[in-house]
Parts: C-alpha cells; structure tokens; sequence
C-alpha cells in the first residue's frame, strides 16, 4: 500500500524564497514595457500569502499564491492596492504558509520617465 502525504511547509522550506531581480530597476529582463514592471518571488510552497510594507510599516498590497507544485514563483506589478506604481526605496515582505512565516526585504529603483 502506498501512502501519499503532503508534509506542512516548514520556517527552512521559506528560507529559500527571495525575490527576483533585486534591486529591481526599470529595465530588467522581465519587464516588457515601462509601464509593465515585475518583481517575482521565486522557490515558494504551493500555498502562501505575501504581505508586502513600507519601511514606515504601511501595508502596501497582498499576494496569495496558490500552486500545484512546490518551487513555484508569484509575481508583482509593483503596484500598491491603489493601483499606483510603488516609489524608489526598501520594501519588506512577510511570508506566511501554514505555521512557517519568514520576513525579508528588497529595493526598488524607479528612475524618473
């Protein structure tokens, strides 16, 4: 008899999640216009929720990933929850999935257009 089992996601599985590119500037492979900017977070558990802050602490927007297989990326537009393009600085994201939580950070650079 096999067994299949899906073991909880643990704080070592998160320690390998970070975001890509960082520092995000403009023009970065990713991106396909100037208005289409993407910063992903790569090496995430099938399930998680990302918060992303300010440096000041203000939430700035939430991200629910939701995946079939475990290593997956989510990526962000770089908007807030109003729908504005973030401002050059260091943000941090908080990254829940099950009882696992991790904190990190990365910089944005938005050069003037």
């Amino acid at each position: 008899d096999v067994t299949n089992q899906v073991a909880a996601t643990t704080n070592s599985d998160l320690s390998r999640v970070h975001t890509v590119p960082d520092p995000y500037y403009v023009t970065n492979e990713f991106e396909q216009t100037t208005d289409n900017k993407v910063l992903k977070f790569v090496n995430l558990p099938s399930q998680a929720i990302i918060r992303i802050y300010s440096t000041s602490g203000i939430l700035v927007t939430v991200l629910e990933h939701n995946s079939e297989t475990n290593s997956g990326a989510e990526t962000w537009n770089l908007r807030n929850r109003n729908n504005q393009v973030v401002a050059s600085g260091v943000y941090f994201y908080h990254i829940e999935a099950g009882d696992a939580r991790r904190v990190g950070r990365f910089t944005v650079v938005n050069f003037a257009q």
